[in-house]
């Protein structure tokens, strides 16, 4: 159930920066509400993006953010932009804030979960037609949704999180955030659940009706470039009849800065390639 639902309404300079960085349709074609809703006992904030103008039912795209806590947050200016420019391609386009208190992988789930069977109750989102993307602890999260349900037909996972053990090792500041979310004294219990986080440790545990675009930057510091790549290893000999593509950007950062524009339109197009209905 939703509650408080409400439209987002930028100032003139934050609409030009809007245009100046996602361009004029995201900045003046696009609708922007923000939401509450019901997720297990917790409240969760959310966001929705769609055209202004609908002539027809609209694919789902349920996007994760990054980061933990507050750290990653969307706020109205960056929903705009983020999830504006996704709903300009012609999707209708959730994103779940997650709920307050941060499990990083854990009940939290339940929160992108529940938001797909939300998506679908809006008479312009075409139920059939589910994708999927999440950035960084967003890709984490969204192979997790993918070990629980097989009704996301493609996803992309940039920079995403499949080694929890491999990236502490690699970044220390990361064991820091496990131990806050999901820490205890029980060692043997804390490396179980790091697995339980890690989809390289399960990948045959992976939806295979999913199609699946990694993209990950080579000079990534803040997630190895060896998680997609290892994902991506691991799928592609299962004998599955599904689509799986690999893009390592060479010398990429953790966002993708400086090949943004580039990034942009290989997501456009494996979008386009596998959700909409005259190519599906």
């Amino acid at each position: 159930m939703l509650r408080n639902f409400e439209e987002v309404k930028l100032g003139e300079n934050e609409l030009k920066l809007i245009e100046n960085g996602w361009g004029s349709e995201v900045a003046n074609s696009i609708i922007i509400k923000k939401f509450l809703y019901n997720s297990d006992e917790n409240s969760v904030k959310g966001y929705l993006a769609y055209p202004k103008k609908i002539t027809e039912k609209l694919p789902i795209i349920i996007w994760n953010r990054g980061g933990n806590n507050k750290s990653g947050l969307l706020d109205d200016f960056l929903a705009s932009g983020i999830l504006g420019e996704i709903a300009s391609w012609g999707y209708t386009v959730f994103a779940s804030q997650y709920r307050e208190k941060d499990w990083f992988g854990g009940d939290d789930v339940n929160d992108v979960l529940n938001l797909i069977e939300i998506a679908k109750e809006f008479e312009f989102s075409d139920e059939k037609v589910i994708g999927m993307e999440g950035w960084s602890r967003g890709g984490m999260m969204t192979y997790l949704a993918l070990r629980r349900t097989t009704e996301i037909k493609s996803c992309i996972i940039v920079a995403g999180l499949s080694d929890l053990i491999r990236n502490e090792k690699l970044f220390k500041e990361l064991g820091i955030v496990y131990k806050r979310h999901f820490g205890t004294d029980d060692e043997s219990e804390y490396e179980k659940r790091k697995i339980e986080r890690s989809a390289v440790f399960w990948t045959d545990k992976i939806s295979a009706r999913t199609n699946i675009l990694f993209i990950h930057g080579t000079a990534d510091n803040k997630v190895s470039y060896n998680d997609s790549l290892d994902v991506y290893n691991k799928l592609s000999v299962l004998n599955h009849n599904t689509k799986y593509e690999l893009r390592l950007i060479d010398g990429g950062d953790h966002y993708l800065r400086k090949e943004r524009k580039d990034v942009s339109l290989l997501r456009r197009k494996w979008f386009d390639n596998n959700l909409k209905s005259k190519n599906i």
